[in-house]
């Protein structure tokens, strides 16, 4: 019995969605339906689908709609509840160059769908493999991490230059401004004029947000040490408010990346095993990746096994290489595609970092072979990062922890 299918292209809005319906032979059998992003939209989506089963005789539905932000996530979440209905996320990068080989210059909602639909009848892709609820969550946890650690940073750096115009002697000992005691010391005393006037008998405790931070004993030896040698600065700017405002900032984001971080790992420890039972990601194995880039790179993959080979895994990630050569005119810089996550790129090429100061690392050897042969350290980097990707895929379709023999 032939089974026959209605390509359902949907472009998706806000508040609204657009939709076609095509068969086999690129037959539209309903112009076009606009449904809203509500339970009365999906309801009527359903009726629709019920009536073109019964009128056209179709078995399944295969549905196509572009990654736009956040507006599909909804309706595709409603449409994999129907088990008549397969759901293919695309790359709008791919409808978009589909519509230019179509010579088509106007481009609206109606249109978009239709290109959808004929996008899938053509081309076929296949359905979106979803990870499951848990290995979304880490990837939300992580990238909310990673953005706390920028905003903490580029206060760090904010706060230095503050620092170093009203009391220089402070920054040059204290530029690390990661230290809790160091940050709650600023928030009471933002010059050693102030500094000299605190009762330093008194102050074994400083309070910020509601949070206590001890200031030790030595710290503060070390501070009354400190301002027998500071001088008095005659600049006339008002940066006071400025660093205690930037030392209390960077002292709620400190306690903000503990819980966050806390909280990714008791998602892996309680939830995610990497699919071989392991309480801890596989990939944490590896000599050179650290506790949050393992747990970061395990949640962007998911199921392993939805990619056919390094290759795939390569191209999800981004960091396979793209070359432009034709004939003997056209010969392109290579570059990669920088497709995927750069969340996931950025913790690969600082994991790189790390690996090829160890000697007998595969990684570290695979880098020495490739500047030994000429090539620029960035282009051996790069290629470094592919290598690492594959080591991950051979080890979570193995099970097997990480071994120095990998790159043999």
């Amino acid at each position: 019995m032939t089974t026959l299918i209605g390509y359902l292209g949907i472009d998706a809005a806000k508040t609204f969605h657009v939709l076609c319906v095509k068969d086999a032979n690129k037959r539209s059998l309903i112009p076009s339906l606009t449904i809203n992003d509500d339970s009365d939209g999906y309801d009527r989506l359903r009726q629709c689908l019920n009536a073109l089963k019964e009128k056209h005789a179709i078995s399944v539905f295969r549905a196509g709609v572009e990654a736009t932000g956040t507006y599909h996530l909804r309706l595709v979440e409603q449409l994999r509840q129907w088990n008549d209905v397969t759901v293919t996320i695309i790359n709008p990068l791919q409808t978009s160059h589909y519509l230019k080989s179509d010579l088509r210059r106007a481009s609206t909602d109606k249109t978009s769908a239709e290109i959808i639909a004929m996008y899938l009848v053509e081309k076929m892709p296949v359905p979106t493999h979803f990870q499951n609820k848990d290995y979304q969550t880490a990837k939300h946890l992580a990238k909310h991490l990673s953005g706390l650690i920028k905003q903490k940073t580029a206060n760090i750096n904010r706060l230095r230059e503050s620092v170093a115009l009203l009391w220089p002697e402070f920054e040059r000992k204290y530029n690390n401004f990661n230290t809790l005691q160091v940050l709650a010391l600023l928030t009471i005393a933002q010059t050693p004029q102030q500094a000299k006037d605190l009762d330093w008998n008194a102050i074994k405790k400083v309070t910020v947000h509601g949070q206590q931070y001890t200031l030790r004993s030595n710290f503060i030896a070390d501070i009354q040490t400190l301002l027998t040698v500071s001088q008095p600065r005659f600049i006339q700017l008002s940066l006071e408010p400025v660093i205690r405002s930037l030392a209390e900032q960077i002292l709620f984001l400190l306690k903000q990346i503990d819980t966050i971080t806390d909280q990714l790992k008791q998602l892996f420890t309680d939830k995610i095993t990497d699919g071989g039972g392991q309480q801890q990601p596989l990939l944490l194995t590896i000599v050179g990746v650290g506790e949050i880039s393992a747990m970061v790179f395990t949640a962007s993959i998911g199921d392993v096994n939805r990619f056919r080979s390094e290759k795939q895994l390569k191209a999800y990630f981004g960091v396979n290489s793209r070359v432009r050569q034709s004939g003997t005119s056209i010969h392109g810089l290579g570059y990669i595609q920088k497709k995927g996550s750069s969340l996931v790129r950025f913790y690969l090429f600082n994991d790189i970092l790390s690996m090829i100061r160890i000697k007998r690392h595969p990684i570290a050897i695979f880098y020495k072979r490739l500047v030994d042969r000429g090539k620029p350290k960035l282009v051996a980097l790069v290629a470094c990062m592919g290598k690492l990707v594959g080591i991950m895929y051979a080890m979570l379709k193995s099970q097997t922890p990480f071994s120095f023999n990998y790159g043999k």
